[in-house]
């Protein structure tokens, strides 16, 4: 979450949730956690709040009617009856026990929390939020003693991560409400995400770019790199993101024109983003509004590198065309029947 400073945490829950499949149970909570200790709190408010950095929402759903999707309704009753909020909770912990019926779900401890003064754009809403902590981690604890210094342990959550969270946000509640979502397992990915709270990525500005982005990734890895050279596809890809970069919107035509020069390339990769479109399932594909945000934290994923068989790598710096285009050649040497490249420069450093 971008803006945290107005946020507030009201209340919370805390349950202990075991594997159905080896019929460890539930432990509910009698009452809510005193949120008096200011040190507590401040380390609460940031355990749960940091994780949420990435730009992807998400939104319930269910196959035949939303109302029936259980953590939709568990959530609006919530906002409409927070007076209730223990008690919905406990819906909570066992709905989510009901899902854990797989061998590989860990127990764990389950976190349900209101807060309040959430920024949404222009909007400032309540806050559902729901974690769960899965791996304990072993901690020294140290305590003075007349002239000496005693060593223990403990075990305990690790504040540095959740292991899954939600955010639920008050808005767009027609729609399946606004989501966050974090898992940083993966051995059981399905399970939060499709079995517990069945949700889909909402197909906004940031879905559409980081599509698009993919598109040009897989088209340089699958059709670039096997019909033309290193270079050629490091040229694509710095093109493409030095696109998305400047432009504000997203047009594909335009798009296309931009990045690729040769006719028969640019048939290609028109026929490969349609077929990308409709294995997908993607609409609006072709004039979207461009995610800054989105582009930044995707530029990493991009290989904007040449490795060679003679274990020298050449690097450029960042995603701009000019690098590849201008100031490296490739070429071929017929005495040694290698490939060799030409580097310009003006100064060493």
């Amino acid at each position: 979450m971008k803006d945290r400073t107005q946020v507030r945490l009201r209340k919370l829950a805390v349950h202990r949730v075991g594997n159905k499949a080896k019929e460890e149970g539930v432990v509910a909570s009698r009452e809510l956690v005193d949120l008096h200790d200011e040190q507590l709190y401040d380390l609460l408010l940031n355990y749960f709040l940091s994780p949420f950095k990435q730009e992807e929402f998400f939104r319930f759903t269910h196959t035949s009617d939303l109302a029936l999707n259980e953590m939709f309704a568990y959530a609006a009753l919530m906002f409409t009856e927070p007076q209730n909020f223990h008690e919905y909770s406990v819906h909570i912990l066992n709905h989510l026990y009901q899902q854990s019926d797989h061998p590989k779900v860990k127990s764990g401890e389950l976190y349900v929390v209101y807060f309040e003064g959430c920024v949404m754009g222009d909007e400032v809403v309540d806050a559902i939020g729901v974690f769960k902590s899965e791996n304990k981690d072993t901690f020294l604890t140290f305590q003075d003693e007349a002239d000496d210094l005693n060593v223990n342990y403990h075990f305990g959550v690790n504040l540095k991560g959740v292991d899954k969270g939600c955010m639920i946000y008050n808005t767009q509640a027609e729609d399946g409400f606004r989501v966050k979502m974090v898992d940083a397992n993966s051995y059981d990915a399905v399970f939060w995400k499709d079995d517990f709270l069945n949700v889909i990525e909402l197909k906004d500005t940031n879905f559409n770019t980081k599509a698009v982005l993919n598109l040009c990734k897989d088209f340089s890895e699958e059709v670039f790199a096997r019909t033309e050279s290193k270079k050629a596809q490091v040229d694509f890809i710095s093109r493409s993101v030095d696109y998305f970069s400047k432009s504000e919107t997203f047009d594909l035509e335009e798009f296309t024109s931009s990045v690729i020069d040769e006719p028969e390339t640019k048939e290609r990769f028109m026929q490969y983003s349609h077929t990308f479109a409709e294995e997908r399932d993607i609409e609006g594909f072709t004039d979207f509004e461009i995610n800054k945000n989105t582009v930044r934290n995707m530029k990493r994923k991009f290989r904007n590198f040449i490795k060679l068989d003679t274990q020298i790598e050449i690097k450029f710096s960042g995603y701009n065309p000019e690098q590849s285009e201008q100031y490296v050649e490739r070429g071929f040497d017929k005495e040694r029947g290698m490939h060799f490249y030409k580097v310009y420069f003006y100064n060493e450093s």
